[in-house]
């Protein structure tokens, strides 16, 4: 299976994707891009499931700084001869999203699109509970359309479906708006 990236300086071009990776469709992809168009044009990215590099690598293509977390040997391999293939620029991880976390330091944007058999709710929990999404940031989740992220506080919680998936969006406040005594 093979899947072309959507803009950047690598548009057009193809992906080789590992037999282990779920790509994210082009419609959400499409989406997602759009979005951040809007919102967060630039800056630093992190794919913390990063699969085939459908998303990752589309981000390292539009110029974004990019990190990415993928723990199947196979598809880091894939990722490599990818990004090399492309000329791109990005960062690739080979190890647990969750137990790196710690040392990956702080994003502007983060996206995570894991198996769909884990405990999404779960991870996105300890995600909006650590420190990876910078003030300001986004943190992106892609899962089923019939399964609902929970809010989290000093997050501003908006969700997109796109068929049987959706992303889930969390804005997270700057910092000075989270440390903000609530009015009466």
């Amino acid at each position: 299976m093979s899947l072309r990236i959507l803009g950047g300086t690598a548009k057009g071009r193809a992906l080789q994707v590992p037999d282990s990776a779920r790509p994210s469709g082009a419609r959400v992809r499409k989406s997602l891009f759009d979005l951040l168009a809007a919102r967060a044009p630039g800056g630093t990215f992190l794919d913390l499931h990063g699969g085939s590099g459908a998303i990752g690598l589309e981000a390292a293509s539009r110029g974004y700084a990019v990190t990415l977390v993928e723990k199947d040997a196979r598809a880091v391999k894939a990722l490599e001869a990818n990004a090399r293939a492309l000329a791109l620029r990005a960062r690739i991880l080979r190890g647990d999203a969750l137990g790196l976390l710690p040392r990956l330091g702080r994003f502007d944007i983060v996206f995570s699109d894991p198996p769909y058999e884990a405990d999404i709710p779960a991870l996105t929990l300890k995600l909006l509970a650590s420190d990876v999404v910078g003030s300001g940031g986004l943190l992106v989740c892609q899962h089923p359309d019939r399964l609902g992220l929970p809010a989290h506080p000093g997050y501003v919680q908006e969700v997109r479906e796109y068929g049987s998936n959706t992303l889930t969006l969390y804005e997270r406040l700057p910092e000075e708006q989270e440390a903000a005594p609530e009015e009466a």
